[in-house]
């Protein structure tokens, strides 16, 4: 009888916990069971060339799993350049993995699970909607912060769309953030997260996490979920993002509409085109303010407004006939042009290291970004600093024109003279170079044993 009494008394306790426990750590629960169960662990092995020569390094990231066939999210900076990937799943299985493809300009890339040998069960997320996020809502972050998988903080989200001014780089070193603005969260979000998912509430993701700041804290960001369907969509069918451009550079309006005469929340200010862009061959100019496009009204008042017209004009395909009206001084005109293909935005590496530096094609987003003429020559990514490069003089950032006095336009034309003069042996080799604006003579004085007795022979 004390026994049967004992157990109905554990019942009612266990009754009374369940009644007590709030609705909102219920929904907590709820969406960290949906969720966490797809939650990846990625330790990628990736290469950097950025100190000159190519180096091989393990990181740690999450990724989420977000279809049955194994496809996963994560970040670019995470996984974009790796070479090697083992996930740990939830069960703490271990498998391989493939880089699908990535886009530094939205921080996401796609990887695929080799499932060949998994006898385990795959769970799959929900994606959200990105758009219906409010500032307050709870929600939490998932990853592996600090390489501690299978973590969970809550927070709420602090801001839907931040915008950064500037210059804004992943650790990487890749330029990101032209076509999206980020939601901000005070859910805890450090390094080993990124990757991961934002989710609410109900289960969704609503974020991939991407930055974490280490100058303040419960300040946090992820990319909306709705840019990362749009990415992960175009990597799987296409195997990279295709972007339409025409070569504008713009800025916010505010403060502004006095001096040039427009109302609020009307037009795009130009504030430089790339030369050689189809904007610039149709003729338009900084300081013209971009009215509609193709008759549809376009405004950019405030600078977190800007990855919107961007992206715009990003998703047109490649080769449409545009029709621009512009305001110029006091007068309306409409301008057409057609759109080209922003093509790859990062170029392809090379590793000189017989002369002590990398180095990497030019396309037409970095000659953007780095304030270039344009994408002929091959640019200096890194310098060692001891070596051929680095005692002659040359820096990061420099573009190669010639070598020899051999003009240089491509990466293949650099990579088949680097690969001709090392085989010969050379013991130096003269690089003309653009540096700022201007030409600068580098002479590489080559050390290895052949150039050592053919610098002999001819003295």
């Amino acid at each position: 009888m004390k026994r049967i009494f004992l157990a109905l008394l554990l019942v009612l306790q266990s009754s009374a916990m369940a009644a007590a426990i709030p609705p909102l750590q219920e929904a907590i629960y709820y969406a960290r069971d949906k969720v966490l169960p797809a939650l990846v662990h990625i330790q990628p092995v990736i290469t950097d060339y950025r100190t000159g020569k190519m180096i091989k390094q393990s990181v740690v990231g999450s990724g989420i799993i977000f279809q049955k066939d194994g496809y996963v999210v994560t970040n670019y900076h995470v996984a974009g350049k790796a070479e090697r990937i083992i996930c740990t799943l939830y069960d703490r299985e271990q498998v391989k993995a493939q880089l699908v493809g990535g886009d530094p300009m939205t921080d996401i890339a796609v990887i695929k699970l080799d499932l060949t040998d998994y006898k385990g069960t795959l769970n799959v997320a929900e994606f959200g909607n990105s758009d219906s996020v409010q500032v307050g809502q709870y929600v939490l972050a998932m990853g592996s912060p600090l390489a501690l998988s299978r973590s969970v903080s809550c927070g709420v989200i602090s801001t839907t769309d931040r915008f950064f001014s500037g210059d804004v780089r992943l650790p990487s070193g890749e330029k990101t953030g032209m076509y999206n603005n980020w939601i901000q969260t005070d859910a805890a979000i450090n390094p080993g997260n990124s990757g991961g998912p934002l989710v609410d509430l109900n289960g969704k993701v609503v974020g991939i996490n991407s930055r974490a700041t280490l100058f303040a804290n419960n300040i946090g960001f992820a990319i909306p979920i709705n840019i990362v369907k749009y990415v992960t969509n175009s990597i799987i069918t296409k195997g990279r993002v295709v972007r339409s451009w025409i070569g504008v550079q713009c800025q916010e309006l505010q403060d502004l509409e006095g001096w040039f005469r427009t109302n609020r929340n009307q037009g795009v200010l130009i504030s430089s085109v790339d030369p050689q862009s189809p904007a610039d061959s149709a003729g338009l100019r900084a300081g013209d303010i971009i009215l509609k496009i193709d008759n549809r009204p376009v405004s950019a008042r405030f600078a977190e407004e800007l990855p919107a017209f961007y992206k715009l004009i990003a998703d047109y395909p490649a080769g449409t006939k545009l029709a621009l009206t512009i305001q110029r001084d006091d007068t309306t005109k409409t301008i057409d042009l057609v759109t080209h293909e922003l093509g790859d935005v990062l170029g392809e590496d090379l590793e000189c290291k017989d002369w002590g530096f990398t180095a990497k094609g030019i396309t037409k987003q970095m000659a953007v970004d780095n304030q270039l003429e344009d994408t002929l020559g091959i640019y200096v990514s890194g310098v060692q600093k001891v070596g051929a490069a680095g005692d002659g003089g040359l820096l990061p950032g420099d573009v190669i024109k010639a070598v020899d006095e051999r003009p240089v336009t491509t990466y293949k034309e650099f990579y088949d003279q680097y690969n001709a003069l090392t085989a010969a042996s050379v013991a130096r080799v003269l690089l003309t170079v653009r540096r700022f604006g201007s030409t600068k003579f580098i002479l590489l004085k080559i050390e290895n044993e052949k150039a050592d007795d053919a610098e002999k022979i001819k003295e």
